[in-house]
């Protein structure tokens, strides 16, 4: 049963859970402004880890303000409970919304239909910062159970109702690294077995055979006119985040459909910087040696361990693009052991292969963001920006 009350916040209704927490809508009593508030689990379903991720989310967020990168409001720890308070994103993730029919399209009444309809059927998670591990690039069912929620009855109410004082809540990501600091554990690190379960985040399905070509009504669906336009413009928009973070000298390290939400306004928004790190003091291996990211979409230098810069967000925005114009991803494979030596040693197929009908100019930059080395890519979000509008 979900909480009424997290620290300044009431909670409205539930928006989607997770293996490390919860999301929740709520409101903010001192402000009467509506947040999605993440709040993670303790017990058994501890996680130091999460914890850590998450006071540096917002230290990394506070001082941003761009139209395609989400806004983060809060964090804090509630009795024992850490938790974030950020922007609101009603919408879908980008393969959601790419996925999408051209009369759910039709209007602006029409795509938000759809999105109340994906989110209250338990199709997809409202909110992109869905509560997951470091690796975990499966995205979040919602609670199937939760129905409508008018908020227009709160916007008669008083910011403060209700609203006294701390509630047994402590503010800042000090207060939150504190906690995880007395509930520590010994990481785990990524095991080295073959037997270990890939996070693939599959636009098809995890039972989907590996190199599974696109079926002809598959390939009609991938090249709608309509489809490729709002790809592009996906693309433009996510182009416009990656070079204003990378413009302070940021690096998402994470970045996968399942980060990227489109709202009712068709707004980008890039989510979830629980792994972003400063080029400054950036490796792409924690202290302890774990891997950190999302297997399908890491750059080679991600997986040699090696320093990383902007590129290897430029890579993984390759991969993003090449699967959402080929139906299925450039590498796959059912161990991490093979995934990675596809990634280091083979060539992806030809999107034109796999689509005969594939967009060329999108094509041909999906695989030239893909390559092995950095210095071969695109060397900025804006020259990719740049090869898109060509």
């Amino acid at each position: 049963m979900a909480p009424k009350v997290i620290g300044p916040y009431r909670v409205l209704e539930t928006l989607g859970s997770g293996g490390v927490g919860t999301v929740y809508r709520a409101i903010d009593r001192r402000t009467g402004e509506v947040a999605a508030l993440k709040l993670l689990s303790t017990g058994p379903a501890l996680d130091p880890r999460a914890a850590r991720r998450l006071a540096r989310e917002f230290e990394t967020l506070q001082h941003m303000s761009h139209p395609n990168v989400v806004k983060v409001y809060d964090t804090g720890v509630f009795q024992g409970y850490p938790y974030l308070a950020m922007e609101l994103v009603e919408g879908l993730t980008l393969r959601h919304y790419l996925a999408l029919s051209e009369e759910d399209l039709a209007s602006d009444a029409a795509l938000a239909r759809a999105i109340s309809a994906h989110r209250h059927v338990g199709s997809t998670p409202v909110v992109g910062p869905a509560a997951e591990e470091d690796s975990d690039a499966d995205e979040e069912d919602e609670d199937a159970n939760s129905g409508v929620f008018n908020l227009a009855a709160f916007g008669e109410e008083s910011p403060s109702e209700e609203y006294s004082g701390s509630d047994s809540f402590e503010e800042g990501p000090d207060r939150v690294r504190a906690w995880a600091d007395l509930a520590d554990e010994p990481d785990t690190p990524v095991s080295m077995s073959g037997e270990l379960k890939l996070p693939f985040d599959l636009p098809i399905g995890d039972d989907r055979p590996v190199g599974t070509r696109p079926s002809e009504s598959e390939i009609d669906r991938l090249n709608t006119p309509e489809r490729i336009g709002r790809l592009k413009d996906a693309m433009l928009q996510l182009c416009e985040a990656l070079a204003y973070i990378h413009g302070y000298g940021l690096i998402h390290r994470d970045l996968k459909p399942s980060n990227v939400m489109v709202d009712e306004d068709r707004t980008v928004r890039l989510m979830d910087f629980g792994l972003a790190k400063y080029i400054s003091d950036d490796g792409a291996v924690t202290a302890d040696g774990r891997l950190v990211g999302t297997f399908r979409y890491m750059a080679p230098e991600q997986i040699l361990g090696e320093k990383l810069d902007t590129r290897t967000d430029l890579y993984s925005l390759g991969v993003i693009l090449y699967e959402l114009l080929a139906g299925r991803p450039p590498f796959e494979a059912r161990t991490p052991y093979e995934l990675w030596q596809k990634v280091l040693e083979t060539e992806a197929t030809p999107i034109s292969t796999l689509n005969s009908r594939s967009d060329r100019v999108l094509s041909r930059v999906a695989h030239r963001l893909i390559r092995k080395e950095p210095d071969d890519r695109f060397q900025t979000a804006e020259e990719v920006y740049e090869a898109l509008i060509e």
